[in-house]
Order: structure tokens, then sequence, then C-alpha cells
């Protein structure tokens, strides 16, 4: 199986089996976590440490796509000296976004810049996401927005924003997506577009005005 990392600065993080392989500059590639379970990590911005999700065997919850075995996240030092620790466990829960909104089926996990933070994904509906930050100091897990995709920006003028793709209000009977620029709060800043080019767009021009 061919490894697909993803890079930061050089240095990058994959999955291979459900293990997880950090590769550092010189090109040295190290297994640092070894469960067979894990999937979709991501490096903080210095890369000290990686997120990832963690199937849970034992542990399925239904959400409108079905049951999930998706249900935990967890960190890990990229140096391997302390043991990786578990920083949240999804639940079982309802349809509405309220404080009982069901909880499973992570992905995407994403650091905040300053690291004191995880955006991630979470099946939750049959036709969208919903997309919720983790404070890690308190354990607290926010509800942001109902949507399909998050990017969270580690650098430049928007550094902490998240790129997101989420449900717009419509008169029309289906839905309608929209990328929209979001602070780290989840509040909305401003309409990107409607296209992933534009997106790129968007990303480029940021680069350009912040010298990068």
């Amino acid at each position: 199986m061919t490894l697909a990392p993803f890079a930061i600065f050089g240095q990058s993080v994959a999955v291979k089996d459900g293990n997880v392989f950090y590769t550092v500059r010189d090109g040295r590639t190290l297994q640092i976590i070894s469960s067979g379970l894990d999937s979709d990590p991501h490096l903080s911005r210095d890369h000290q440490r990686v997120v990832f999700v963690r199937r849970t065997p034992s542990l399925k919850i239904d959400t409108g796509v079905g049951d999930t075995s998706e249900n935990e996240l967890w960190i890990a030092s990229t140096s391997g000296r302390q043991p990786p620790r578990r920083v949240l466990v999804g639940h079982a829960g309802g349809f509405k976004t309220d404080h009982n909104l069901v909880l499973a089926g992570f992905f995407s996990p994403q650091f905040s810049p300053d690291g004191n933070r995880i955006y991630f994904g979470a099946d939750t509906w049959a036709t969208s996401a919903s997309f919720r930050m983790l404070d890690l100091a308190s354990g607290r897990v926010r509800f942001l927005y109902a949507g399909l995709g998050l990017e969270v920006l580690q650098t430049g003028q928007y550094a902490g924003h998240i790129i997101a793709l989420k449900i717009v209000p419509s008169m029309m009977a289906a839905r309608i997506f929209r990328y929209w620029l979001v602070d780290p709060n989840g509040r909305d800043v401003g309409e990107i577009g409607e296209s992933a080019s534009v997106v790129e767009q968007f990303k480029r021009d940021m680069k350009e005005s912040s010298g990068q």
C-alpha cells in the first residue's frame, strides 16, 4: 500500500494499514502509532503533535448515514516520547442542532495554528455533515455549521480561520452549498464562492498579500 502523506513544511504524516507514520525533513519515516485502527492524521503547525481518528470496533453509533465506528479523536507526539492520548469519544444522540446532537463518524481533524483547538467533521445527517470545534483545555465541543467541507488556514492574514463548504439559506427545495470564510468561533466573515477553483484563487491571493 502506498503512503499518502499530508505534508506541512517538509514534514508529513501518513497512514498505512491503520498505523500512523511521521516523515521528518531528512526523509526518515518513523512509525508513531501501531494500533491498526487509525486514519485521517493531521500535523500541528509546530510539527510536535498529530491528531487522528481512531476506529472503535466495539462502539458503533447511529448517524443519518448509518452506523459508524470512527468515533474517537486521539493526539500523539511525533517524537514518540509521550504516550498517545484520547481527547474525544463520540456519543449517540438526535438530529437537531442542540446539546443532544449525535457526535460520531469523525473525519478531517485539523489543529488550529496555536494547537489549542481541533476542528473536525462528523457524520450527522443524510445530506450533510456537522463541523465542530474541540477546545483541548476544557474538553468542550462546539457546533459550528452544517456542510460538506472544512479547511483550517494555518498561515497568512486569516490564520486560524476556516474555509467552510456550508449550507446557505435558500427558498429552493434543494440544499445549496457555498464556500465561506468563517472565523475561529464559527462566525461568517464572507462568501468566497461556489467552486473549488475560486477557493484556490482566494488562497493564492492570500499568499501574495502576505508575501509568502
